[in-house]
């Protein structure tokens, strides 16, 4: 597709022969995530990191879904194996990038398959959303999204006050309802990470991806501000390994909670060096293909 973009960090020498593929949160796009450019500096000089520009960019991601994501990555991927065809591919994801990145790995279909994938900030939007909105409001946008539903209209745009004002963007009622995934079901495409979800659900993403064959890497930010206090993160990270690790997944053993980091771990100086080695260590382990040994 000729109007996606991807945008490679090059450094001086020759290419490097792997790729890690970076994919932003809701709302971001090219260098917004405040530590892609001290990343591409500081991982190996094997791989070239590389930022995708997804169609859901920005405000895209109002009229935009995962698996739409999902089949404009698979198009990057496929482009960086043809460019190096001996390489590895690793996926990273921010925060709903890694609602990208996990469904890349174990939505149905096919598509090119990749050798890792490292979710940062892996938060709830709907546990998120809770508290980003009013109560009041929140239900009544989740009863308008709905009802347009029901009357076919789910891709039709919610009214500018239920997103627009606090998130930046338009938004569908499809897309809306992914997001905030109303119970009783959580049926939402984009409930992933959800510290209520059951490990049926955690089996059907992490487990899947461990299946087929991806190693894993999470970093949960342990300062994140979009995730509820009542939330438990390490035991929630816990339960999301368990299911990744017994469905036979090779786990980084530097995956799990990332100390003093928020969403997008905008701290310079000790917490932004952890994240460079974490992600280096496990860039290097994917490349040795040793990935939970050492």
């Amino acid at each position: 597709n000729a109007k996606l973009v991807a945008f490679e960090h090059t450094r001086d020498g020759p290419s490097p022969p792997n790729t890690l593929l970076f994919v932003p949160g809701l709302g971001d796009g090219l260098l917004t995530a405040p530590y892609a450019q001290s990343l591409a500096d500081a991982i190996p000089s094997s791989f070239s990191f590389v930022e995708i520009l997804l169609s859901s960019a920005y405000s895209g991601w109002g009229t935009s879904s995962i698996s739409q994501d999902v089949e404009e990555m698979a198009q990057c991927v496929a482009y960086f194996k043809s460019l190096r065809p001996n390489g590895k591919v690793v996926l990273m994801g921010n925060s709903t990038g890694c609602q990208d990145v996990l469904g890349y790995c174990s939505f149905e279909g096919s598509r090119p398959l990749v050798d890792g994938a490292i979710l940062q900030a892996p938060v709830s939007d709907r546990e998120a959303f809770g508290f980003v909105f009013p109560p009041e409001d929140y239900d009544k946008n989740n009863e308008l999204a709905q009802q347009m539903v029901k009357e076919g209209r789910a891709d039709e745009m919610l009214p500018n006050h239920v997103s627009l004002s606090i998130l930046g963007a338009r938004c569908t009622a499809r897309r809306w309802l992914s997001l905030t995934s109303p119970g009783p079901e959580h049926a939402g495409e984009d409930d992933m990470f959800s510290s209520d979800l059951d490990d049926r659900k955690f089996q059907s993403t992490f487990g899947v991806a461990a299946k087929r064959g991806v190693a894993l890497m999470i970093l949960y930010s342990g300062n994140d501000g979009f995730v509820p206090s009542t939330v438990d993160k390490e035991a929630l990270v816990a339960r999301m390994e368990k299911a990744f690790v017994e469905a036979g997944g090779l786990l980084s053993k530097r995956s799990g909670i990332l100390p003093g980091a928020s969403h997008t771990v905008k701290e310079e100086g000790r917490v932004r060096e952890e994240l460079h080695e974490r992600v280096t260590d496990f860039l290097e382990s994917v490349e040795k293909g040793n990935v939970g040994k050492t």
